[in-house]
C-alpha cells in the first residue's frame, strides 16, 4: 500500500525538477513509510512513497521494464497477480521481482491497456510509455484506492492525496462552491468534482490517457446492465459463499501480519467467520467500545464473535474529549470534508492495531452489494404508494407540511412528491428542496446550482431500464455513497496511521454477481442482506446475523447535546464561517438538539466539519 504522484508538462521543453516531485510524495510519508522513490525524465516526473506490504525486500518503486522505457508507480494490490504472472512467464516475459507491481509492467507489454481487465484487486497507478511519450492513469473497478487529479492542458498532475497537489504551487486551496449544496446534503461530495476548485476525483473503473496537450477519460468497467440470473435461491447461496470465501482467500496474500476490523455486526463477523477457516492462527480483531453508551456501542457483539472464534481481541475505548480534538486530524488526513462521525473511531482503531496488523480486513461494501439498508425497503414502499396515490395527488396535503414538528418526516412529505430519480440520494442524504429552503440564506438558494441532482440523475439514467428499483439504488449507491464517503474514510484514515485495508465484500466478481440477481434474493419482508444472513445462519451465533444494524455507530446525539454541546456551539455560531446557511436556522438547530426534541446529529456534524476544514486549509468562505 503506497503513495502516487505524477507531473506532466504537455510542453516538451519544460522540465520537472527532482525537489518539486520529492516535496509533494513527502506530503503523505503516512501512506508509505517504508521507502521513497522518484523518476524523472524531462517533462515527467513520477514520485512514490512505499507501504511494504508484498516482497519487502525487492518492490522498489518506480518500477521498470528491462530497457527502462515504461515507468509505474502504483498504489494497492493485484490479489491475482500470480496468475497473470503465470500466464506472462508462458509468453516469454522475465520476472525480476515478485511483486504484483512488475505484473502489470509486464501486463501492459503485453496487452496494453487491455491488461486492466485482467486485474483482481484494488489499485491506482500511474504508467508512463517513453516509446509512446505518453501517460496512462487507471483506478480500480470499485474506486478502493483514490486518484485525484488537475489538467489545464499545460500541466497534468495527480495523485493518491490532494495535499501533494497543492503543495505543487500550482494550485491553490480554493473551495469549490459549485459543489457546497451537495456536501450540505449527503454530507460529502460526489464525483467527479471535490470541495477543492480545479482538482477533480477520477471515476472508479475509469481511466485517463496523457499525450502531447490532450487529456482522454475512458470508462473501462460497469456493472449497470448486468446479465439477469435464473438461478435459484439456494444456487446463488452456494456461489455467494464460495466466491467470498475466495475473495477472502485473496485478501490473506500479504508478507506482513493481518488482522480484522470487527464490529460486531453480520459483515465484518463474516469476514472473521470465513478467515477463520483458511488460518491456521488466532485472528487479530479490533474494535471499538464507548463508556456509559450502551445503546451505541457494539463492544458486547464484538466480543461474541471474537470467543466463538477464539481471535486475539483488541479494543479501543473513544471518549468525547478524543473525538472532538480529532476532527481537525480527520479533516487533515480525509482532505475532502466527509460527515463520518465512524472515521474518527476507524483512525484509532487503526493507529492502536498498527502495533499488531499493518493489513487488516473489514465488512464495508456489504450493504452496498445486498441490500443492507432500510431505506432500501422505504423506498420502495414509497414506490408501491406513489402508484395507488400518484405524486400529484399529494400535493393537495402540502399545505399542512409546516405543521409536521420534525424535520426528518418533513423530508419524508418531500419524498411523497417526487419519482424515484429525484428523490433518492443516497442514505446519507440529509436535505431536500423544502428543508434547503428553511437552512439556506436566500442568496446561496438562488445560486447553489444542480450539480446534485444532474449527478445521481446520470446515474439513475444508467439503469433506467431495469424495472428493479432496489437494484437500482444499490448501483446509484455504490457509484456515489461507497465511493466518496466510505471507501474514502476506509481508505484515508486507516492509511493515516500506515495500515492497509481490504475489502472482500466488494471483489469485482462477487459485485457482478449480486448484481445479476433480483433483489429479492436480498431484500425481503423488510430484512436486507436476506441471502448472506441465510449464507451465515450456521456459521454466526444468532444475535449475530439477525440483530438490528447499527453501522458502526458514534454516539454524537448524546455528546452533541452533552458533553461537547458548548464546544460544537462556539465553532459554528460564526455566521462568518458559514455565510451560506441562515445563523437563525443554526441557532434553532442547536436548541433543539440541546433539548432533544430533535436529533440533528449529522446535520450539526455537517456544518462542524466544513468549518474545521475551511480553518485547515486557509478556504476563505
Amino acid at each position: 500500500m503506497c503513495g502516487i504522484f505524477c507531473i506532466y508538462f504537455s510542453d516538451a521543453s519544460r522540465l520537472v525538477e527532482q525537489d518539486l516531485v520529492l516535496s509533494a510524495t513527502n506530503e503523505m510519508r503516512h501512506r508509505g513509510p517504508d521507502d521513497e522513490g522518484v523518476y524523472i525524465s524531462g517533462n515527467i516526473g513520477l514520485g512514490h512513497r512505499r507501504l511494504s506490504i508484498i516482497d519487502l525486500a525487492s518492490g522498489h518503486q518506480p518500477m521498470f521494464n528491462e530497457d527502462g522505457q515504461i515507468a509505474l508507480v502504483y498504489n494497492g494490490e493485484i490479489y491475482n497477480h500470480l496468475e497473470i504472472r503465470e500466464i506472462l512467464v508462458k509468453k516469454g516475459h522475465i520476472f525480476r521481482t515478485k511483486s504484483d507491481t512488475e505484473v502489470i509492467i509486464h501486463a501492459y507489454e503485453e496487452w496494453g491497456v487491455e491488461s486492466v481487465h485482467k486485474f483482481n484487486g484494488m489499485f491506482a497507478f500511474a504508467l508512463w510509455d517513453a516509446r509512446k511519450r505518453s501517460l496512462w492513469v487507471v483506478r480500480d473497478r470499485l474506486g478502493i484506492k483514490p486518484l485525484y487529479y488537475h489538467w489545464d492542458s499545460h500541466i497534468f498532475l495527480c495523485s493518491s492525496e490532494i495535499k501533494p497537489l497543492l503543495k505543487t504551487g500550482f494550485l491553490k486551496a480554493e473551495g469549490n462552491e459549485r459543489v457546497l449544496d451537495a456536501y450540505l446534503s449527503l454530507g460529502y461530495v460526489p464525483a467527479p468534482e471535490t470541495m477543492f476548485k480545479g482538482i477533480r476525483k477520477l471515476r472508479p473503473g475509469h481511466f485517463l490517457h496523457v499525450k502531447g496537450c490532450h487529456l482522454e477519460e475512458r470508462e473501462y468497467w460497469d456493472f449497470a446492465d448486468p446479465e439477469p440470473s435464473t438461478t435459484s435461491f439456494e444456487e446463488a447461496k452456494l456461489q455467494i459463499a464460495q466466491l467470498l470465501k475466495d475473495s477472502v482467500k485473496k485478501r490473506l496474500m500479504s508478507d506482513v501480519p493481518l488482522g480484522v476490523f470487527l464490529s460486531g455486526g453480520l459483515d465484518s463477523s463474516a469476514v472473521v467467520a470465513m478467515m477463520s477457516d483458511l488460518v491456521n492462527e488466532p485472528i487479530n480483531t479490533f474494535t471499538v467500545g464507548y463508556d456509559n453508551e450502551s445503546g451505541v456501542s457494539e463492544e458486547n457483539y464484538a466480543r461474541i464473535v471474537a470467543e466463538r472464534f477464539e481471535t486475539r481481541h483488541h479494543v479501543f475505548q473513544l471518549e468525547p474529549d478524543d473525538f472532538f480534538s480529532s476532527i481537525n486530524t480527520m479533516v487533515h488526513y480525509a482532505e475532502e470534508p466527509i460527515v463520518e462521525s465512524a472515521a474518527i473511531a476507524l483512525y484509532h482503531i487503526a493507529k492502536s492495531a498498527r502495533n499488531s496488523a499493518i493489513v487488516l480486513l473489514s465488512g464495508e461494501g456489504s450493504d452496498e452489494v445486498f441490500a443492507g439498508y432500510l431505506l432500501y425497503q422505504f423506498m420502495n414502499q414509497l414506490e408501491s404508494l406513489q402508484r395507488i396515490v400518484p405524486p400529484p395527488l399529494w400535493q393537495i396535503f402540502s399545505p399542512l407540511r409546516p405543521l409536521i414538528p420534525k424535520m426528518k418526516y418533513r423530508k419524508y412529505f418531500d419524498w411523497l412528491l417526487l419519482p424515484l430519480k429525484r428523490r433518492y440520494q443516497g442514505t446519507s442524504s440529509y436535505l431536500t428542496e423544502s428543508l434547503r429552503k428553511e437552512i439556506y440564506t436566500p442568496d446561496f438558494l438562488q445560486s447553489k446550482g444542480d450539480y446534485l441532482q444532474e449527478t445521481f440523475s446520470s446515474h439513475f439514467d444508467r439503469v433506467g431500464h431495469q424495472s428493479d428499483v432496489i437494484n437500482k439504488m444499490l448501483y446509484v449507491d455504490t457509484k456515489t455513497w461507497l465511493v466518496d464517503d466510505l471507501l474514502l474514510k476506509a481508505d484515508k484514515m486507516t492509511m493515516a496511521a500506515s495500515v492497509e485495508l481490504r475489502v472482500p465484500f466488494l471483489d469485482h466478481r462477487l459485485v457482478e454477481l449480486a448484481a445479476s440477481l433480483p433483489s429479492s434474493f436480498k431484500s425481503r419482508n423488510s430484512n436486507g442482506k436476506y441471502i448472506l444472513k441465510s449464507i451465515m445462519d450456521d456459521r454466526l451465533p444468532r444475535e449475530i446475523v439477525h440483530r438490528k444494524k447499527m453501522g458502526f455507530p458514534v454516539p454524537t446525539k448524546n455528546w452533541f447535546s452533552g458533553a461537547l454541546f458548548l464546544l460544537i456551539r462556539e465553532q459554528i455560531l460564526d455566521g462568518r464561517a458559514l455565510p451560506w446557511v441562515s445563523t437563525k436556522a443554526i441557532r434553532k438547530i442547536v436548541k433543539q438538539h440541546q433539548n432533544r426534541s430533535q436529533d440533528h446529529s449529522k446535520l450539526i456534524m455537517t456544518l462542524l466539519v466544513l468549518t474545521f476544514w475551511q480553518e485547515h486549509y486557509g478556504v476563505t468562505p
